[in-house]
């Protein structure tokens, strides 16, 4: 499935959180400032991110959320913070069909070899 951007998500703890589609991500990035990603860790996997997602084999849902500017997201009352206890960016939150959080990727933990693992079926 192609990438999909939201503004937001509902909150892994919110009483009206709706389930999940089946195999979904959730890629927290930094906002585009100026025409680009702002953060360069960001930058970095995006390519490999979108190629993983664009994929014409894959079932992913991968969603994009964009946390903000740099002082947005420097902020520790930033909602992806609390809400999602996200402390870097970009971070890649797998999640079950309730819209719980079965595992994360983040930060340089982000390569070819790693997500395609992350992205295995559960056992």
């Amino acid at each position: 499935m192609p990438l999909t951007t939201a503004e937001d998500y509902p909150s892994p703890s919110g009483s009206a959180a709706s389930p999940a589609p089946s195999k979904t991500i959730l890629i927290f990035y930094s906002s585009i400032v100026d025409g680009k990603l702002w953060c360069p860790d960001c930058r970095a996997v995006d390519g490999l991110i979108k190629s993983t997602f664009d994929n014409e084999g894959t079932d992913w849902h991968g969603v994009i959320i964009y946390v903000g500017d740099r002082p947005t997201w420097r902020d520790s009352q930033n909602k992806f913070r609390k809400e999602w206890g996200v402390s870097s960016i970009p971070t890649l939150i797998r999640l079950d069909s309730e819209g719980k959080e079965i595992s994360r990727l983040v930060e340089s933990a982000i390569t070819e070899s790693s997500l395609k693992k992350f992205l295995e079926p559960s056992t």
